[in-house]
């Protein structure tokens, strides 16, 4: 018997490091994945554009871009562009990226301003921003591409909503939570409701048996109410107070222990009077 139990949770643990790891590269192929738009022209300057960091609090995308030139465009491309590149783009804080003739192309961090997505909706909030590029080659239109992936840990990014033509390049780039994100703040959710409700059930317990003034279990009652602070907490992201999460679970945790606390503390008192 005590075999086949050790069997059964060798075969548990093996299936959930299993899942475990099937969940991290699928959340990692999402996260690392290329979209590729933009004119086809093999003449052409292709924008290799990353996602650094999602800024939920100034509601902001940070990116970094740096232009590669194609076909005949890079014929020098070893002592940079033969003429003056300019990409210029929809960011009120970078504004236009100029590369001088002959200069090194190097790496430009641009952030763009959120459009839509609120960090109160947190585990559920998603960030767009609207991106455009305009790339004039020596005062000269070319043909425009993009190459988007996302590097931020906590987001998954992609692009919608992409149209081009000769110079410009526009988009939407849109980050939601990654899975291990989002499945940790459930988890954190579902934990604070199961503390609460054990909780509870301990303090009905106490008082229907008449147990009066349990001190011990009184005093993890106590220490519940902090650990459900620090569950709070450790949410990935460390979402601001008044999120959904705390709607969804953490404000409704605190309350249901606290009420449970006092009233086993009420009810023992009332017996140790009356003995």
């Amino acid at each position: 018997m005590n075999k086949a139990r050790i069997i059964v949770v060798g075969l548990v643990i093996a299936v959930l490091t299993t899942s475990g790891i099937i969940g991290y590269r699928t959340d990692a192929q999402r996260g690392t994945a290329e979209y590729v738009a933009g004119s086809d022209d093999p003449n052409r300057v292709e924008l290799d554009v990353t996602l650094q960091r999602v800024d939920t609090a100034a509601r902001e995308l940070d990116l970094r871009v740096i232009p590669l030139l194609r076909g005949t465009l890079a014929e020098d491309v070893s002592t940079g562009p033969a003429k003056d590149l300019v990409v210029d783009t929809s960011s009120l804080s970078a504004g236009a990226l100029r590369f001088k003739a002959h200069d090194r192309l190097s790496l430009q961090n641009v952030r763009f301003g959120v459009d839509d997505g609120l960090v109160s909706d947190y585990p559920f909030d998603t960030y767009s921003a609207s991106i455009e590029f305009y790339v004039t080659f020596g005062d000269e239109n070319v043909p425009v591409s993009l190459r988007f992936r996302s590097y931020d840990s906590l987001f998954t990014g992609r692009l919608d909503d992409v149209s081009f033509k000769p110079g410009l390049m526009s988009a939407h780039a849109v980050a939601g939570r990654s899975i291990g994100s989002s499945a940790l703040a459930w988890f954190l959710m579902v934990v604070m409701w199961a503390l609460a409700l054990t909780v509870l059930g301990a303090a009905l317990t106490i008082v229907a048996k008449d147990m009066g003034l349990v001190w011990p279990a009184m005093g993890w009652m106590a220490a519940t109410l902090f650990a459900l602070v620090g569950f709070r907490n450790a949410a990935p992201g460390s979402p601001p107070i008044g999120a959904l999460i705390d709607y969804g679970a953490f404000y409704w945790s605190e309350l249901l222990t606290t009420v449970s606390l006092i009233y086993v503390t009420w009810h023992g008192i009332r017996l140790a009077r009356a003995g």
